[in-house]
């Protein structure tokens, strides 16, 4: 093989090793956080030295080559090897980065047991939802439910079977809820839901609903147990028009029904006669499912 072909396989490496260099240049470029850094700057430069590559080719085919040619070829050969590794080792930095911050935003604002929203994610959802709920003039509901005889399960089969029971809880409210519905942990038994563009009526049987599938009996540590919870209901904007308000109207709403010994309260008399009547059937068809060792049920 000729001094020419040799360093015009350098020349053609060189261009390759640029142009390979491209893609991890436009994935950096689509970053929304890397736009305001010169990668588009970058990415112009590598094909202004693909032109000169190329016509450097050029001269090498057309003209004699010497050694100085060669040297130069191998410096090109070495210039692109070296943009491309750069380019890839930036990429992955930098989606290493982005995914270090993405699991730390997840860890600030989920909680840690059941992954869902916290209080501080909870409260810039409400926020959002008050905007578009002003802007549109929607109603929102926002609901505050607080677990019965959890802490009897804590007491009695320990905090790992708690942890189970909170698990289980949370996902059976999640299974009831819509897409756009909001359901976070508030901490310990407590939980909280966001729902957009939803009535009075529709808050009533979404409360209905969820009570239901907390009072369907949970299988933790080979034992049945059936727990209840209390809901309270804050309706924007009749009982508030900020998240601190429509929080603390649901708290009060919940507690009283805590006290009242009744799930939640509502303003369909419809609803409250036929409440204990479908939680009476739904308990008693899980019953049925249900062996009848190792079975404790919390009133």
């Amino acid at each position: 093989m000729s001094l020419t072909q040799i360093t015009l396989i350098m020349v053609i490496g060189g261009i390759a090793l640029l142009l390979s260099a491209l893609k991890p240049i436009k994935k950096i470029c689509a970053c929304e956080e890397q736009k305001h850094y010169d990668w588009g700057l970058l990415k112009h430069l590598i094909l202004l030295f693909v032109c000169g590559y190329a016509m450097f080719g050029y001269y090498l085919i057309t003209n004699e080559v010497a050694f100085i040619e060669f040297v130069v070829a191998m410096i090109f050969l070495g210039g692109g090897w070296f943009v491309s590794m750069v380019s890839r080792l930036s990429l992955s930095s930098i989606e290493h980065f982005n995914k270090v911050v993405q699991t730390e935003r997840h860890r600030a604002l989920h909680d840690p047991l059941t992954s869902l929203p916290n209080r501080t994610l909870f409260h810039e959802r409400i926020n959002h939802a008050l905007t578009f709920a002003k802007r549109e003039q929607k109603e929102i509901a926002l609901m505050v439910i607080d677990l019965n005889e959890f802490k009897e399960v804590n007491d009695s089969l320990g905090h790992q079977a708690g942890d189970k029971l909170l698990l289980e809880a949370s996902q059976r409210l999640k299974e009831v809820l819509r897409e756009s519905d909001t359901l976070a942990r508030f901490g310990g038994d407590e939980f909280a839901i966001i729902l957009p563009q939803t009535t009075q009526l529709q808050a009533d049987i979404l409360a209905k609903r969820l009570t239901i599938a907390i009072r369907s009996p949970f299988i933790i540590e080979n034992c049945s147990l059936t727990i209840g919870m209390s809901i309270g209901i804050a309706m924007y904007p009749y009982h508030g028009n900020n998240s601190e308000s429509l929080i603390k109207h649901a708290d009060l709403e919940m507690y009283q029904t805590k006290r009242d010994q009744k799930a939640f309260s509502n303003s369909s008399d419809q609803i409250n006669d036929s409440l204990d009547i479908d939680l009476a059937n739904a308990v008693a068809m899980q019953n049925q499912k249900t062996p009848t060792n190792d079975k404790r049920m919390l009133n």
